[in-house]
């Protein structure tokens, strides 16, 4: 297993076209299946591969040092979050441009390379980010607009969306599944599940807000590339697919939903509620405390109506003919 530092002592370490960072936590059997792909998805570069660990126990530093001895691995011991887990991955690149990646996902053939000659061409790019897939190919929708109050009734998963997918307010805000075609389009923001960046822009913006634990820090980090004066592209001729079913295939557990409101919350008080008098703080806080309780509630009832209608196998203590 590579694990590595790379502070001033290092700076004759020749730098690469691309540094991809992968967050991983108990994900094993998804993180080598990215791994794969990237085998062959980097053939037309020069690259690392940096993987920091988040405490893991489940085989996956030992499955990196026996498959793959070539990649970074930077265990972190504890589940520190997704944005500091980054940050340390960011802050041991080398590479011209990074590329924040998640565990979850599969890049197919060319698509870094496209990503890549994109921001070499385009010196005003931010952010360059793949149409990112479902397993069945069709668009996941994270290509979109900042987020606006809105954004909580009519979001890519909420029921509004299901049942008004063609609504106004939700067209506004999934701008990118208006885009059927193949050429690059700006938007508000893009997934951090694959978002590539040149180290310059990172240089000059700074890494992910560590007050995001896990949830909306791309967001805020593309609401800072964009307020620098960087485009936002989604650049659909490279594409990612994203199994988001790996991770929350099974709902959502009360601390994943506790995760992504107060990261909405931060966001919003962030760029739209800065002081602490303004109203719209606490009244945003209210909203989102409110609808966390609906999503848990709401989560637990499915729980138990998943149990009751395939109930667990019996334990059986001794064998049957």
């Amino acid at each position: 297993m590579t694990t590595t530092s790379r502070h001033g002592t290092d700076s004759d370490i020749a730098p690469v076209d691309l540094s991809v960072v992968v967050v991983s936590y108990h994900c094993r059997s998804s993180l080598l299946e990215c791994l794969r792909s990237l085998e062959t998805g980097l053939s037309g570069l020069s690259t690392e591969v940096i993987v920091v660990d988040n405490g893991s126990e489940d085989g996956t530093l030992e499955s990196l040092q026996a498959l793959h001895p070539d990649v970074v691995v930077m265990p972190m011991r504890v589940n520190a979050g997704f944005s500091r887990a980054a940050n340390v991955g960011f802050t041991l690149a080398r590479g011209r441009h990074v590329l924040a990646l998640n565990p979850d996902t599969v890049v197919l053939d060319g698509a870094l390379e496209v990503l890549v000659g994109w921001l070499d061409d385009h010196p005003s790019a931010g952010v360059a980010a793949p149409r990112l897939l479902n397993p069945d190919g069709t668009d996941q929708r994270t290509a979109r607009a900042l987020p606006t109050p809105s954004a909580a009734l009519f979001g890519r998963r909420s029921p509004l969306t299901r049942l008004f997918p063609g609504n106004r307010w939700s067209r506004r805000y999934l701008s990118g599944a208006e885009r059927s075609g193949s050429d690059p389009f700006t938007v508000g923001w893009v997934s951090g599940a694959a978002m590539m960046v040149p180290a310059s822009v990172i240089a000059r913006v700074g890494v992910f807000d560590e007050s995001f634990f896990l949830f909306w820090e791309d967001a805020d980090w593309c609401k800072r590339i964009g307020d620098a004066g960087f485009d936002i592209w989604c650049v659909p001729a490279a594409r990612v697919v994203h199994n988001e079913g790996t991770t929350r295939g099974h709902g959502w557990a009360p601390r994943t939903v506790v995760w992504f409101h107060r990261g909405s919350y931060l966001y919003w008080r962030k760029h739209h509620a800065p002081q602490a008098w303004n109203p719209l703080r606490w009244l945003a806080a209210g909203a989102l405390a409110t609808r966390a309780g609906f999503v848990m509630a709401n989560e637990a009832v499915r729980a138990r109506t998943s149990r009751a209608t395939h109930p667990p196998e019996p334990i059986r203590l001794y064998p049957t003919k």
